[in-house]
């Protein structure tokens, strides 16, 4: 079944002529995201060189951050005017550039600004690689073009911290922050030289784009339905597997470093295989079948934390909220399929600026709550979240059911 679905799936990308074109611009979300990632696993790096704080090495996450919502609104509008592959091309020239800055930094300022670059460029590029997916292959196989781009953008993001780490143990992090800048700028040429000639490959070039907002084809109450997915995911991913689930295993399971890497990066690998059940599910039944019950099981995920903790409960949590993590891929789909195909980049760079706001907010904001008053209370709000989103999603939004692929 999944064979003859793929089978079906590249048979469209042939009728549009854009077999090569979706494998380029996969490639570039991969590897331009592992470049922008290396940062990651170098940070205890960079504080023990240039003498910098915790809390200054926090402040580079967050300028990261910054450059990210800087980028969502307008990347999204380029993505709609311009080939994917030339401003994946300017992309890459940015990492390189910020990637060569942080090999060359010698204090805060220059490492700040590379890191806002990197964030800038990793914006873009993930908005470019969505709008591409969304109108890659038509409606009926959206579900399956964002899955795609979704296990590019995770296996970015699993393997360059790794890759980075390697380098650094062997020859330092200047020079794995130089082998990032390097293959960053052959990426750039890359995509220049190999880009494809056809317009359709090419995204956004055969689509007239729509100025006024009213002819977006969706709707604001959906709209802000679709953010809150975002959001409450985001969120959820930044607060949880990227901050307290480490705490848990550190302080109260007594867990080392080692374990709690494999523990994440297991999380990892399920993420990657949820994002693909995920977009099969959404073409072959409906968004909403393969959205809500997503966001209901990540909650379930996220409040098996709240109980008595133990080292199988909370790989059981690990496992199960990072399956359940494909809502968001699912609910930029829904994007997809409500706006108008020349606005698809606009939108879903306000969906992607709304999450990137839960990213930021998260952390801060269930910390604090875990702290205060206490581990049960911060992951019983976090899964009351999701919860609630889920049943916002099953009453308010509609449902965009594929009609050609899903009944074959």
């Amino acid at each position: 079944m999944v064979d003859s679905s793929m089978r079906d799936y590249l048979e469209r990308l042939r009728e549009t002529g854009g077999v090569g074109g979706p494998g380029l611009v996969a490639f570039a979300v991969l590897s331009l995201t592992a470049f922008a990632f290396f940062r990651v696993a170098l940070l205890p790096e960079f504080g023990s060189e240039l003498g910098m704080s915790t809390f200054q090495l926090g402040v580079v996450t967050t300028v990261f951050g910054v450059g990210r919502l800087a980028a969502d609104l307008p990347g999204g509008h380029l993505a709609d005017r311009f080939p994917a592959s030339g401003i994946l091309a300017v992309s890459a020239v940015a990492i390189a550039v910020g990637s060569l800055a942080v090999g060359v930094s010698m204090g805060l300022v220059t490492l700040y600004a590379a890191s806002l670059l990197l964030g800038v460029a990793s914006s873009t590029t993930n908005a470019t690689g969505m709008t591409y997916y969304s109108n890659a292959a038509g409606a009926e196989f959206r579900g399956t073009s964002m899955a795609i781009f979704s296990a590019a953008l995770l296996g970015g993001q699993a393997l360059g911290p790794s890759a980075a780490g390697l380098i650094a143990s062997a020859a330092g992090w200047r020079v794995a922050m130089f082998v990032a800048a390097a293959a960053a700028g052959l990426v750039s040429v890359m995509l220049v030289v190999f880009r494809d000639q056809g317009a359709s490959a090419d995204g956004a070039e055969s689509i007239e784009p729509v100025e006024d907002g009213g002819a977006a084809g969706i709707d604001w109450g959906s709209m802000l339905v679709l953010q809150s997915v975002s959001f409450a995911v985001f969120l959820t991913l930044g607060s949880i597997p990227q901050t307290l689930v480490p705490v848990v295993g550190s302080e109260t399971l007594g867990l080392g470093a080692a374990s709690i890497g494999l523990a994440l990066g297991l999380g990892g690998v399920a993420r990657f295989v949820g994002t693909l059940i995920g977009g099969r599910l959404s073409d072959r039944l409906s968004r909403k079948a393969a959205l809500v019950p997503a966001l209901v099981l990540q909650g379930v995920g996220v409040g098996l934390l709240a109980l008595p903790p133990s080292v199988a409960l909370w790989l059981a949590a690990i496992v199960v909220m990072s399956v359940a993590s494909y809502a968001v891929a699912v609910a930029a789909t829904i994007v997809g399929d409500l706006a108008h195909p020349g606005r698809v980049g606009s939108q879903l760079g306000r969906f992607r600026f709304v999450g990137d706001l839960g990213l930021i907010v998260g952390p801060v904001t269930v910390s604090a709550i875990y702290e205060k008053i206490g581990r049960e209370a911060a992951f019983l709000m976090v899964a009351a979240l999701l919860v609630g989103v889920g049943v916002l999603c099953l009453r308010m939004l509609p449902d965009t059911q594929p009609a050609g692929y899903a009944r074959g």
